[in-house]
Parts: structure tokens; sequence; C-alpha cells
């Protein structure tokens, strides 16, 4: 699987946006980081998927520019996923879901070798883009839905091979972060405001991670943080 290309030079004027990116010491956050958001972890599912490594999939998408999320689900220690709300409200992102949720019967057949890591899974009644986590007991399996973020327990019966190019083409959208100054209390609110839409108002890559340290607000300008 591959993601379409950028140019050269298109990814050269990224490199040099990474490196005046503002960073925050890891020693912050180095024993809260979720597994799910482990850089080994990130870069062992997106090159399996789609033979880039994480930094490499957010060189291609501008992900450094981002202006605004939405946020599609929650880790812990204040740690979230979330949509660049640009990409995950584009038509190609539309258009991938619906080719997945517009499918003959007879081409839902359940996977059958499980060394395929890559699959589309069904979750509360609709079918996303899944990557293969755990092969677990009585036909069960854990998935992560790359897209939202969403890890969850399915049955087998609920994955599908998918071998059409164009549903691979797309990067994954899902980008973990943490919020900046979080407690344990306004986490807890915060994660009432699943699918909510905040503007960034800054954002600064944690070292030795994929994650970011966001501070957000809402369309009025109101920080997150005042508004939990």
């Amino acid at each position: 699987m591959a993601i379409s290309g950028f140019t050269d030079e298109e990814i050269r004027e990224r490199s040099e946006k990474l490196k005046s990116l503002e960073m925050v010491s890891n020693e912050l956050y180095l024993d809260l980081i979720p597994d799910d958001m482990k850089t080994e972890k990130l870069n062992k599912i997106y090159f399996e998927v789609f033979g880039m490594e994480t930094m490499d999939i957010y060189l291609s998408r501008d992900i450094f520019s981002t202006k605004s999320i939405l946020v599609s689900d929650f880790s812990s220690n204040g740690f979230f996923w979330a949509q660049d709300e640009e990409e995950g409200m584009s038509n190609k992102f539309r258009e991938l879901f619906d080719l997945l949720n517009h499918k003959d019967e007879n081409e839902l057949k359940p996977l059958a070798d499980f060394k395929i890591k890559w699959c589309i899974a069904e979750y509360c009644g609709e079918w996303f883009r899944a990557y293969i986590d755990k092969i677990l007991d009585n036909d069960k399996i854990q998935v992560f839905f790359f897209d939202y973020g969403t890890t969850a327990i399915i049955d087998h019966s609920c994955t599908r091979l998918e071998n059409n190019d164009k549903v691979w083409e797309l990067p994954p959208l899902a980008v973990p972060f943490v919020i900046k100054d979080f407690t344990l209390t306004k986490f807890s609110k915060f994660k009432k405001m699943q699918y909510s839409f905040f503007h960034v108002f800054s954002l600064k890559l944690i070292e030795d991670s994929f994650i970011f340290e966001v501070e957000l607000v809402d369309s009025k300008g109101t920080p997150l943080m005042e508004l939990l």
C-alpha cells in the first residue's frame, strides 16, 4: 500500500517547517504516553499498511500547519486523537467512507489470513479502515481504526480484505495530541466533547515522539481549559 506522493520540493519545504517547529521536552510526558501512541507502535503500523513511517506521513500531510481539529477519540492522561478538520471534512475522505460502506454483500467475506494486517472492519454498524493489532480467543480480534485513533475488540466476522488501491491512497487521519497543562478532572470533562471542533492556538511536537502538545480554543476564542 502507498500514499499518493508529493514532490521533492514540497517535502523539502515541509522538512524546513519541521526544523523550525517549537518542541517541548519529553521529560514532562515520558512516563505518561499511552501504549497506542508510542513511537515504535505507530511506525510499525504505518509502515506495514502504507509503506511509510509516521514522520514521513506527517510531512506529506503538512500536519504542522493544522489550524483546527475534530476530536475523534480519547486515550489516557490527557492524551487524545483528532483529525485535521480540513482533511476530515474533505470530499476525498467522504468518498473513501462511501466507498467502504457501499459494497455488495457478495464482496463482504471475512478476512481469511491474519498475516495481512490491514483490512476494513465494522464498528457501530459502519465500515472503516483498520489495522489488526492482536488476535484474541473466541474469534475476537483487537483492531486500531487509524483514521480515528479508536482501539476496539470485534468479531473476526466483522473484518474484510480490501484490495482496492483507492482505499489506501489517503494517509491515516488520526493524529495523537495531549492537552497542555491538563488535569485528570478537566480531562474527564473533555471526554464529553468527542466529535467537537476546536481551533489550534499553539502546537508543539513532543521530543522523540509523534505527539503534539496542544492548546485549543473554541470558535469564540475561549481557551479549552476555561470551558472545562
